[in-house]
């Protein structure tokens, strides 16, 4: 259920930069246009003519540009030497023309110098202007200079070109007409900052990837779908104490029993037990497997929390212990039991309290969340397919998720969101037990305990005729609601306590959850909770990465506005000593050195800013603290 009152926050990054190298005419041009885009990026403008990357590296090492702007031979060259995006003027068919059409107005002889390719508009203004022209192309400045030193030779002539040759014209008093327009320049311009976007966004990419390969403490494994390419980051070289032969220890991740990769799941590498996580990466046709891997720990049991292997149910309130003893009752049958409730409830947890305590506790507990299946791929994600069922299909044929919970359970979260057609099929099997694969042509009987889940009422989709009726009633056999938690504010902070302890851990915080939640109590318990537990769980989690960066439980009060809107209504409060912008600033800035584990060097590159801004933005953080 989408949440339309959090808010969501955007931290401002520092502004683009564009350095644009050209000429004097080049340059002049594009500065005339440059106030329209002063919002958007910030730009220097280096009057040169470049010769090597000497010249032009003292600015990008000052300016530290995101892209260039240049021109013709220069930008050909700086595209050829520099690792910098550079963004090259373009020129149409029509600046020609009407660079051409000036010249035409004061002599009958035009001598146009272009770069790399002649121009067909230069044709056309021949037979229409009723003009002599001349045409040389050029590709390095010293050719375009000989270009334009023929050219000179002849008299009455008028020239046009880029920002050189017309410079080179006004030395020796020839009229002199630029290529480019302001146009082009607008549309150069914009080019730059898109490519700008583009050229932050691939560095963040590259610092995630970097970060998640040798600084992430999260052992990660990737291997290809043929298994042959295995790679793995430090802390899963470091973590999981692999041998040599490292395919022999991941043996189960890598060559997965049946072929059928598990999307979570536990497994044994060297002794040791873990939990993973598989995410499928698609690059074309084929896939790669990412697994994230966590060391089990065992947990302290809570008081009045339900027995979980993996999966706490954490509360306090009469009304879960209420819920709990319909658990009980119904578990213990084979009929089908219906949930509902709202988004973040806790369905899923239930329903795993349901498999857990009844008889089908020994096998596996499948979810499907149904919003997520396509309707053409809902029949083989349940069913399964046999060999050559269908073009593309995996070889060996693929278990469905019945199948794979035989003798456990299947839970079908947001059962509410199947096409008629999908509930049609769900309801076969639910009346005759038995399914049919795709492909296959012999029924496969099948013993689990189905529960399905719905944050929409059924009964009311029934009456709009969104919800078969006869699969309605099938589903609801036994029925259980799970209250949301703003009826239950007994649970809040008990659920609360819990996740803070996770979290602190994971982030390093030293304060305890109960000194944390005292400044918390009289928010947290006059919220509303829409979003429920998953709301709570990100709103702490928020808490937490504060208190990581800002040090300082007096300030989390007055924080807490900017922190988790949503708690005050969205309101953003008008601070006294210090303006929002500042505390955000000062807050960026101790959360890149928390990053960068102290290192200036990277968290001013981070930031965006020098070493020397960076040094004194700190002392004045310093000396306010004190």
């Amino acid at each position: 259920m989408e949440n339309n009152n959090v808010k969501s926050v955007r931290l401002d990054q520092p502004q683009l930069r564009i350095l644009i190298v050209g000429y004097n005419e080049f340059s002049q041009l594009v500065g005339s246009v440059l106030p329209e885009y002063v919002g958007e990026a910030q730009f220097k403008i280096v009057d040169s003519i470049v010769g090597s990357t000497k010249e032009i590296q003292q600015h990008i090492s000052e300016f530290d540009p995101d892209v260039i702007v240049s021109a013709g031979s220069n930008a050909r060259y700086l595209q050829s030497a520099l690792s910098i995006p550079v963004v090259s003027m373009q020129t149409t068919e029509w600046d020609v023309f009407e660079a051409v059409e000036k010249a035409s107005k004061v002599s009958k002889s035009i001598h146009i110098i272009s770069f790399a390719e002649a121009s067909c508009a230069a044709k056309l203004a021949d037979s229409h202007l009723n003009i002599d022209i001349v045409e040389s192309i050029y590709l390095t400045a010293d050719q375009a200079r000989e270009q334009f030193h023929i050219a000179s030779q002849s008299e009455g002539i008028a020239v046009v070109g880029a920002s050189l040759v017309c410079g080179l014209a006004n030395s020796k008093g020839i009229p002199s007409f630029l290529i480019y327009t302001e146009r082009s320049c607008r549309k150069t311009l914009q080019s730059a900052i898109d490519e700008a976007k583009k050229a932050r966004l691939l560095a963040k990419e590259q610092a995630l990837v970097s970060w998640l390969l040798t600084k992430s403490q999260t052992p990660i494994i990737m291997v290809d779908e043929s298994d042959d390419a295995l790679t793995l980051n430090s802390a899963a070289k470091h973590h999981l104490n692999l041998s040599t032969n490292a395919e022999v220890d991941l043996d189960a991740l890598i060559h997965p029993r049946g072929g059928k990769r598990e999307t979570d799941g536990e497994c044994e590498i060297n002794g040791e037990e873990w939990w993973f996580h598989l995410d499928t990466l698609s690059e074309g046709s084929t896939n790669k497997f990412v697994y994230q891997l966590y060391r089990k720990k065992l947990k302290k049991t809570p008081s009045k929390q339900a027995a979980s292997p993996r999966h706490d149910l954490v509360y306090q309130s009469n009304e879960i212990e209420a819920v709990l003893q319909q658990v009980k009752a119904f578990s213990t049958s084979p009929s089908n039991v219906l949930l509902f409730g709202e988004s973040g409830t806790g369905k899923e947890l239930v329903a795993r309290q349901i498999h857990h305590q009844g008889p089908y506790a020994g096998g596996k507990f499948v979810a499907l969340n149904c919003s997520a299946i396509p309707s053409e791929l809902f029949e083989g994600e349940l069913f399964g397919h046999q060999d050559g069922a269908y073009t593309g299909s995996k070889r060996g044929g693929r278990k469905g998720l019945i199948e794979e919970a035989e003798n456990g359970a299947l839970f079908l979260d947001e059962i509410s969101e199947l096409a008629l057609d999908q509930q049609a099929k769900l309801l076969r099997f639910l009346q005759e037990r038995s399914y049919r694969p795709l492909g296959g042509n012999q029924e496969r009987e099948v013993d689990l305990k189905l529960i399905a889940a719905s944050n929409r009422s059924l009964s009311e989709m029934v009456n709009e005729g969104a919800f078969r009726e006869d699969l309605y009633y099938r589903l609801n056999v036994f029925n259980i609601s799970i209250p949301p938690l703003r009826e239950r504010p007994d649970d809040i902070l008990h659920i609360a306590a819990h996740k803070l302890e996770k979290l602190l851990n994971r982030y390093g915080v030293s304060h305890s959850p109960s000194t944390i939640l005292e400044h918390l109590n009289d928010s947290f318990i006059a919220h509303n909770w829409p979003g429920n537990i998953r709301e709570l769980e990100n709103v702490l989690e928020r808490v937490v990465a504060y208190l990581h960066t800002v040090n300082d439980l007096g300030r989390l009060q007055t924080a807490l506005p900017q922190i988790a809107p949503e708690l005050s209504g969205g309101r953003q409060p008008v601070l006294a000593d210090k303006g929002i912008i500042k505390i955000k600033e000062n807050e960026l800035i101790l959360a890149a050195l928390a990053r960068w584990k102290g290192d200036k060097r990277k968290a001013a590159q981070d930031l965006g800013i020098s070493q020397t801004t960076l040094w004194r933005r700190l002392k004045t953080i310093n000396h306010n603290n004190n």
